[in-house]
């Protein structure tokens, strides 16, 4: 299956869902301008620049991935990737953990773009996804949002999304617990949720 390029066919519904079960996130969506929810489209690549940036803000991530593609001829390409030596890649700006991980995904490519998707539920996606070395939970449910269009992401590993969420109660510290039960209204479409949560606090929309 080839991954969306597009936004998700269901995001109109998921707007009008989101504002007609929570008037809080209904004033955030209409306070963000447009374009929605949008992917690099491949599986590897949105994956690979979800590792890029893991742990470093938005600014130093663009940044990083910038130097990658320019280094890699202008697109991104896996078997380059591969071929690449670690100094030259530690130059771009990758950490060797982040290297040895973009490896891994690379090394996998064709299978990742084989796979058929839509005919698997979001723990056997992420079953795939991480036993790929350095891949964890948040960067698969970066490739379930980004480029698979998944309606019903929560990644409770993003501290954005967390902070956001605590701020819409007014209260400290949250734990999984009552970040789910705050986020349950939301279900089918949490991942638009995230989204817009995302872009209150960013001028320019988040793209992996």
């Amino acid at each position: 299956m080839n991954a969306p390029s597009t936004s998700p066919i269901w995001w109109e519904d998921a707007k009008k869902h989101l504002r007609s079960v929570d008037p809080i996130l209904s004033k955030i969506i209409d306070s963000v301008e447009e374009p929605p929810l949008q992917g690099l489209g491949d599986v590897v690549i949105t994956m690979c620049n979800a590792v890029v940036g893991q742990q470093i803000s938005a600014i130093a991530a663009d940044a990083i991935w910038s130097r990658l593609i320019h280094f890699l001829g202008g697109e991104f390409d896996s078997s380059k990737v591969l071929d690449s030596d670690e100094e030259s890649l530690r130059n771009v700006g990758l950490s060797r953990m982040k290297i040895r991980t973009l490896k891994g995904i690379c090394d996998s490519a064709e299978l990742l773009r084989q796979i058929e998707w839509d005919s698997k539920n979001q723990n056997e996606i992420q079953s795939i996804m991480t036993e790929i070395w350095g891949v964890g939970p948040w960067t698969a449910e970066m490739a379930m949002i980004f480029s698979l269009h998944l309606p019903d992401i929560l990644p409770l590993g993003d501290i954005g999304v967390i902070r956001s969420i605590e701020a819409l109660e007014g209260k400290g510290e949250m734990n999984d617990s009552e970040i789910l039960e705050r986020a349950e209204i939301w279900k089918p479409y949490r991942t638009c949720a995230v989204w817009y949560l995302w872009r209150q606090h960013d001028d320019e929309p988040v793209l992996y």
